[in-house]
């Protein structure tokens, strides 16, 4: 159980960074559900209060699963990844269609609910327990289990088609097969295979997704006035919003692309364009510098814990809100194409909400439990006549 002295012990760098992104971002989230109308009156959508009822929600939860060990958690582990594996299937055959993905769940109540979102983290709950024994993990099979196990689910979400979720397994995977003592020979090879099959995983991929990774390269040419409007307007409307934003920004609720519906999905995929405009820099540099602070807190909490299962859950809760964060944000600024990854604790979205809180409870259960380091005598010496000299 944890007390109150345990909650004391909570690694608060990491809470306080968590907190501060949602406190800041919540009111530029608020000014991006403002829709306008033709008749010039606007309105707000109701995305603010359902998001303030997320976050309540997922506090709890989070706290809640502080109570049991990580350890207890990650013995857990089977069970909750073929959990996780039945609801992507739930999704395949019952699940509803939204932006052209079958990525949805209709619980009872009207809440619906994304279980890729889930998924991502029992499937890291899952590689923690998979690669916790050391003196296996450096073998190359042991390296192709832990794929084959994050592959799965990849390819599951992949097919709804959610392509910038699938993917988001991708490095939290590669990290903690890394940490786990995998030889670098295996993952040079495994890069090698990678870039081999990249034919294949083209083929399978449906126009859309196509669509997306060619309207990247070709975001530098002469563009008709049909594709500024068609497949180029959500990039070019983004990079508009950002660049219009400057140092300062232009004022909270008074960002024209957001404003007046140039700028879609901002609530969503394209919050941080809405930041940048009505925020400007220095609004996008204090969730970057907050971002920093909790991927460092995160860092710092594996490194302390010489326990292997431990130290994998947090090296990969740190590495999915890392790559998550910069997917968001590259795409939003062109870098990378546009594949709908929502920015962690910034956009509106209960099931992303819910799993990055899950994700934090992990990391901080980790921090509260990490074994104590205990020396030899011998040990004591050696470092005692280092000091000493």
């Amino acid at each position: 159980m944890i007390g109150v002295r345990q909650l004391k012990k909570l690694d608060w760098p990491v809470v306080v960074a968590v907190f501060a992104l949602v406190l800041f971002s919540w009111p530029y989230m608020r000014s991006a559900s403002y829709r306008s109308g033709h008749d010039g009156k606007g309105y707000y959508t109701s995305s603010p209060k359902k998001q303030i009822v997320w976050i309540a929600a997922s506090t709890v939860v989070a706290l809640l699963l502080l109570v049991p060990s990580y350890r207890s958690i990650a013995e857990m582990s089977v069970p909750l990844y073929l959990f996780g594996l039945g609801m992507l299937v739930i999704v395949m055959l019952f699940g509803r269609v939204v932006n052209g993905a079958r990525s949805w769940l209709t619980l009872p109540g009207g809440v619906r609910l994304q279980p890729s979102e889930l998924v991502k983290i029992t499937t890291i709950i899952a590689l923690a327990h998979y690669l916790a024994p050391e003196r296996k993990s450096r073998r190359i099979e042991r390296v192709l289990g832990a794929l084959a196990i994050a592959a799965i689910p990849c390819a599951m979400i992949a097919a709804q088609p959610d392509l910038g979720t699938a993917l988001m397994f991708i490095p939290a995977a590669v990290a903690m097969v890394f940490v786990a003592g995998a030889r670098v020979k295996h993952l040079a090879l495994l890069a090698a295979a990678t870039v081999v099959l990249l034919p294949v995983v083209w083929a399978g991929m449906n126009p859309t997704q196509r669509s997306r990774i060619t309207t990247w390269r070709q975001q530098g040419r002469k563009l008709t006035r049909a594709e500024r409007v068609g497949r180029f307007h959500h990039l070019i409307q983004s990079k508009v919003a950002i660049g219009s934003g400057r140092g300062r920004g232009r004022g909270l609720g008074r960002g024209t692309q957001n404003r007046l519906n140039y700028l879609g999905f901002r609530n969503t995929d394209f919050i941080f364009a809405v930041v940048c405009e009505e925020a400007g820099f220095l609004g996008a540099n204090v969730i970057i510098i907050l971002y920093l602070l909790l991927a460092g807190a995160g860092l710092s909490i594996a490194q302390r814990c010489r326990e292997p299962v431990g130290r994998l859950i947090a090296v990969g809760v740190v590495a999915l809100f890392v790559a998550q964060g910069f997917v968001n944000i590259a795409m939003t600024i062109g870098m990378l194409p546009i594949v709908g990854v929502t920015l962690p604790f910034v956009s509106y979205g209960g099931s992303s909400t819910l799993a990055c809180f899950i994700g934090v409870s992990l990391l901080l259960n980790v921090g509260l439990r990490r074994p104590k380091v205990t020396f030899s005598r011998r040990e004591l010496s050696v470092v005692a006549f280092g000091l000493w000299r």
